[in-house]
């Protein structure tokens, strides 16, 4: 796919995602009576804006990076800080802003982008599930790096995993039991590669400082999906489990990047999501869409991190205010925001840093030089 096509795609994706997010605050909020001044999908200069009724701008903004809600009383976008807007009193900011609501209805708008996100995922996934039906994943394996243990243990692409431990394997979801419990043993796997069935031992554990540390991540991929026709009830049940899956999983892995269990070259930045959004639209409408509903609920899952900034650590201090029965020291608010600030942004470096080693940016600038 072309460079213009991939961008596109990229743009329409996080416009999508961005607009799910921030009308789950911008609705939650109005229903708490909380004025909301903008609606902002992207950043940096306005590029159109339309009033509604309510007096909210609308607004498409140049940079398409993200978006906002800017809700009366803001000082500025990040809803961190109080400011009184010119031509309000003391009454109209209890009324009508954020910051002087109770500490629960706080919380409701806090946690309602990630919301919105899970909903959002399900509702797509539900849809597809009907229209095209349920994705199982087959047993035949795709490999995820050169240094992954799956490579260096013998599996290659388009080999198809028949047994596990001795174990028969009918699809990936059992090869993904037979994983999860060899954490720390030996793991014997039974391939078919071009007609010849191959044993592959794979030891799920290293050695560090004399001590056995297991092995989670074994760096393989389904790579061959086929869809079974279902009822509406079992859409919806297999899709809130695949989301519910999806955002348990992508937490607990940030949660091993931090404990070092898993390496930080893990992380992805705005490439990563670009290379996503181009393959994605490039194998068709079922594949785009799923990803829409993936990177909606990865959305939503790091949002709900207990990092300030993000929504799940606003929902924390709300929570803590509510406990407390006051609100928190001003200034504390904002040193925790910019603590959190430098976490997230240390973060979306170290991600742009991991896209741009992956994509032999420093090796190309290296040879520019030579």
């Amino acid at each position: 796919m072309g460079i213009v096509l991939s961008s596109v795609a990229f743009i329409f994706l996080i416009c999508i995602l961005v607009t799910v997010h921030e009308l789950g605050h911008l609705i939650v909020a109005r229903a708490n009576g909380v004025f909301a001044e903008a609606f902002s999908i992207g950043f940096g200069p306005v590029l159109f804006e339309k009033k509604d009724k309510r007096g909210t701008k609308w607004r498409v903004s140049l940079i398409p990076a993200g978006g906002y809600v800017k809700m009366f009383g803001d000082a500025d976008v990040s809803s961190v800080k109080e400011a009184m807007p010119s031509g309000y009193t003391e009454e109209d900011m209890d009324r009508m802003s954020l910051h002087r609501k109770k500490p629960w209805q706080k919380l409701l708008v806090a946690i309602a982008g990630p919301i919105f996100n899970f909903i959002f995922a399900i509702f797509v996934l539900v849809f597809l599930s009907l229209s095209k039906g349920i994705p199982e994943y087959t047993s035949v394996i795709s490999v995820v790096g050169e240094n992954s243990p799956a490579y260096i243990s013998g599996l290659r692409d388009g080999d198809k995993v028949i047994k596990a431990n001795d174990i028969e394997i009918l699809n990936f979801d059992n090869l993904k039991e037979q994983i999860a419990c060899s954490y720390g043993k030996d793991l014997t796997l039974e391939v078919k590669r071009e007609d010849k069935i191959e044993k592959i031992l794979i030891k799920m554990y290293k050695e560090e400082n004399n001590q056995i540390v297991p092995i989670k991540m074994l760096g393989i991929s389904p790579c061959e999906t086929i869809y079974k026709t279902t009822g509406v009830i079992n859409a919806v049940t297999s899709s809130v489990y695949t989301v519910y899956s999806l955002a348990a999983n992508n937490i607990q892995a940030i949660f091993q990047i931090i404990t070092n269990k898993l390496s930080s070259k893990s992380v992805g930045g705005v490439i990563s999501i670009f290379k996503m959004a181009s393959k994605s639209a490039e194998a068709g409408f079922v594949s785009f869409v799923w990803m829409l509903a993936f990177l909606s609920t990865i959305l939503g899952a790091i949002n709900l991190l207990p990092i300030p900034v993000l929504d799940g650590g606003t929902a924390v201090l709300s929570t803590i205010e509510w406990i407390i029965g006051r609100p928190l020291n001003k200034k504390l608010v904002e040193t925790i925001f910019m603590i959190g600030f430098i976490i997230v942004a240390g973060l979306m470096l170290l991600g742009t840093w991991n896209d741009l080693s992956n994509c032999k940016f420093f090796v190309w600038l290296e040879n520019l030089f030579k």
